[in-house]
């Protein structure tokens, strides 16, 4: 994609954000009549903004600057918050202005940090930003319809069974960002490659973060029972098994998530998102069929048979697409 359809694309996606900023602080205000609820209005809008300006960057292979400007969003907010807190301002009442500005001062950094070779041209045009990203729509959406395991399980099968769950459901998360990382890392230099064996040179290099990870996960599933007893108590002693199958959980998505990426990159993002979507779509009814029966167990049961389903059909693709170029 050249600069100029670049720039077209982007500000249609901010003026597409706006209005929509505008239309939910006008319900929210007008028709609801919150007092609170219209601050998503400007967190989104600059969060798009932010995003947008991350995508030069991204594709020019920048990583290291993309990090600077992440650095910027999270510096700005938390010192913007603290310094506002301490002026007596209630925190609930600045929190988004905080989280605003942070997203706004990280995307004037991208701006600058970005050459100008690989600067889009700002200028407006009538077009549709997300013309021929469907299936990477699809995707994103497969992934936050994860999230749902939990409240799925609430409904289903109580608050016990979730409160087990969700104490543990989210200390494999450092793993998934090394894992993401790599990822998000080698994406624009796979999709530069000719062909699948010009990836694999070039992804093997970094092999180094995800097998890190895999090595933490495995010390987790390790340390399960001693970790949950001396962190929650002994009243949580059931959830050190939801925790042990979580880390496998982790360990087949920390080997799933380079490939999907991969895939993505080299022009297979119509599999990925028929493959993933339907795996999500398969995790979520096993947690709403296990959840009485099993309680927790069931639900992180579900989640590692759904992660040994996508690893195994994005292994396959991987490998026809391997012996293919």
């Amino acid at each position: 994609m050249s600069e100029a359809a670049l720039g077209e694309r982007s500000v249609g996606k901010v003026a597409v954000a706006f209005a929509l900023s505008l239309l939910w602080a006008a319900i929210t205000v007008v028709v609801i009549g919150s007092e609170f609820l219209w601050v998503a209005a400007p967190i989104a809008l600059s969060l798009v903004i932010n995003q947008v300006s991350q995508v030069p960057l991204r594709g020019a292979a920048l990583g290291e600057r993309v990090g600077l400007s992440v650095l910027t969003d999270r510096t700005v907010a938390i010192v913007t918050f603290t310094a506002l807190c301490l002026l007596g301002f209630e925190p609930v009442a600045v929190l988004w202005l905080c989280l605003a500005l942070g997203s706004l001062s990280a995307s004037v950094m991208g701006r600058l940090m970005t050459p100008q070779q690989f600067r889009p041209k700002v200028r407006w045009r009538r077009t549709n930003p997300w013309r021929e990203s469907t299936f990477y729509g699809v995707s994103g959406l497969a992934t936050s319809a994860q999230s749902l395991d939990l409240p799925i399980l609430a409904a289903v099968g109580g608050g016990v069974p979730a409160g087990i769950y969700g104490s543990v459901s989210r200390w494999t998360q450092p793993m998934g960002l090394l894992a993401a990382a790599f990822s998000s890392a080698s994406a624009p230099f796979v999709a530069r490659s000719s062909d699948a064996r010009a990836a694999w040179v070039v992804l093997r290099k970094g092999l180094w973060l995800p097998a890190t990870a895999i090595v933490l996960a495995i010390a987790i599933f390790v340390l399960a029972p001693w970790l949950v007893d001396f962190l929650l108590g002994n009243g949580y002693a059931e959830a050190s098994g939801v925790l042990q199958i979580l880390a496998m959980v982790s360990i087949a998505s920390i080997l799933s998530q380079p490939l999907l990426v991969g895939m993505q990159s080299l022009g297979r993002d119509r599999f990925v998102a028929i493959v993933f979507g339907s795996t999500v779509v398969v995790q979520l009814s096993a947690v709403l069929v296990l959840a009485v029966p099993y309680g927790a167990l069931g639900a992180a049961w579900a989640s590692f048979g759904a992660q040994v389903i996508l690893l195994v059909a994005l292994l396959a693709g991987a490998i026809g697409e391997f012996n293919r170029r």
